[in-house]
């Protein structure tokens, strides 16, 4: 949790003081809800014996910017956190988007 509180506060910042485009927040923001929700879904119908989100549809919607709301799922729904290989997969999405991200920023913010 703290990872998403820093990296949404780091957003904060880049918006802010730099700059950074208001799309790239609120993408951040509800590409977030978008995995959280579906963290609930799967949750709930794990529970119930009904139909799945796949590993590989998660890890997507992760590593095209929902990854803070994939921690935030997995920890208030204690959902995927025992499978060592999505865990493993989730964080390099992380790193991925992060990344990708951080390049971006290389190229085209100005620090004066």
């Amino acid at each position: 949790m703290i990872v998403v509180l820093l990296f949404f506060c780091g957003l904060g910042f880049l918006f802010l003081e730099l700059g950074l485009d208001v799309l790239f927040v609120g993408s951040y923001l509800l590409l977030s809800l978008v995995v959280f929700v579906c963290y609930g879904i799967d949750k709930r119908n794990a529970i119930t014996g009904r139909w799945r989100i796949s590993e590989k549809t998660l890890h997507l919607w992760a590593v095209i910017g929902g990854w803070p709301g994939a921690l935030v799922a997995q920890k208030m729904f204690r959902h995927k956190t025992q499978k060592r290989a999505f865990i493993v997969m989730l964080w390099l999405s992380i790193i991925a988007n992060t990344s990708v991200f951080s390049y971006y920023l290389y190229l085209t913010i100005t620090i004066y």
